[in-house]
């Protein structure tokens, strides 16, 4: 989601930009993502605040624009979150306010209550949709695409980045950009320390003859878990946050705690059939903080290390490393965020 985010941003300031993607693009950690633009979120790290708050308000104009692009829906979500947390820490947030029982019960009345729990105003998207809407947007606008295999290393000239080697190709290029995620720090000759955190998920879907919509219309995060509904009916509930290293194996037990964590919230979702479950890797870092900017290679930049934000910073994360690589000043201040802080 990011690199794909990126080439539309760069192929719109007049760059030739070339994806080349290990499998298909969109179908790693992208295509297991829940899609809570959870901006609202107290845990968020003080320094990324100003980006999550500034990537949350482009998503609307950031969906519509590929959706008329790409003809591919998104389902972008409005509806907000219901979430429970301790004490009033969601209360900085503009447009959160404290449920009481009865305006719980007005919003989402197959939701059992809970103590301390808020309404903040986020939105949702299905990034299964998004991706498929970036794909065909980003090949509309002229970014090329080479699948199938992976980068391995970055060509150095010069003291400077001229290209990149795959496990079948060389490419030239005077800007070379990891967005490999989880896989980032597989690309020689410098290290871009990210590690897989693997994150597990279940899919509930109505059982014949249900209703066609969703059962609950908000994302729901409790602290076990969250709910994240779909326009089209179904249900997901996520997600586990485990090192295992690249192991994207999907464990019978852990779905099964993640779908009774469900009922116990929705009772409701009992009436629902199991679909699907799968499992995906998120690019962690040591800080956990996005790792952005060039690295000690001129003409090497990296935008990765995501972790658990990959698509709720995509368009900020777009405009900022555009606007880096094409000599303006980004808008917000990187080096927080530089690779150059691991040395």
């Amino acid at each position: 989601m990011i690199g794909l985010s990126l080439a539309s941003r760069l192929k719109a300031h007049g760059l030739r930009v070339l994806v080349i993607e290990k499998h298909e693009p969109a179908c790693e950690a992208s295509y297991a993502a829940g899609g809570m633009i959870a901006n609202c979120d107290p845990h968020i790290p003080d320094v990324l605040r100003p980006l999550v708050a500034a990537s949350a308000q482009m998503y609307p104009e950031f969906v519509l624009e590929l959706q008329e692009e790409s003809g591919e829906p998104a389902d972008l979500r409005d509806a907000g979150t219901i979430a429970c947390f301790a004490g009033g820490e969601a209360s900085e947030f503009s447009g959160a306010r404290q449920l009481a029982g009865d305006q719980l019960l007005e919003l989402e009345p197959l939701l059992v209550p809970g103590e301390n729990t808020w309404f903040l105003p986020e939105c949702s998207v299905d990034p299964r949709g998004l991706g498929r809407a970036l794909v065909k947007a980003s090949k509309r606008l002229g970014v090329d695409f080479v699948t199938g295999s992976p980068v391995v290393e970055v060509i150095a000239t010069n003291g400077r980045a001229s290209g990149v080697k795959t496990t079948r190709s060389e490419y030239a290029a005077n800007i070379v950009i990891n967005c490999a995620g989880a896989w980032a720090a597989q690309i020689q000759p410098l290290s871009i320390p990210t590690r897989p955190v693997k994150g597990q998920m279940v899919c509930l879907v109505p059982q014949p003859g249900g209703p066609h919509g969703p059962m609950i219309q908000h994302v729901v995060r409790t602290p076990k878990m969250y709910i994240i509904p779909r326009s089209d009916g179904r249900i997901l509930l996520g997600a586990t946050v485990e090192e295992a290293g690249f192991d994207k194996q999907v464990d019978p037990d852990t779905i099964l705690r993640l779908h009774q964590a469900g009922v116990e919230a929705v009772p409701a979702l009992a009436e629902m059939r199991i679909h699907d479950s799968w499992a995906g890797l998120r690019p962690g870092t040591p800080d956990n903080l996005p790792i952005l900017g060039e690295t000690s290679l001129p003409g090497y930049y990296a935008a990765t290390g995501h972790f658990r934000d990959g698509i709720m910073l995509a368009p900020i994360t777009a405009k900022l490393i555009a606007e880096l690589v094409t000599g303006y000043e980004p808008a917000y201040d990187l080096t927080p965020f530089s690779p150059l802080r691991f040395g």
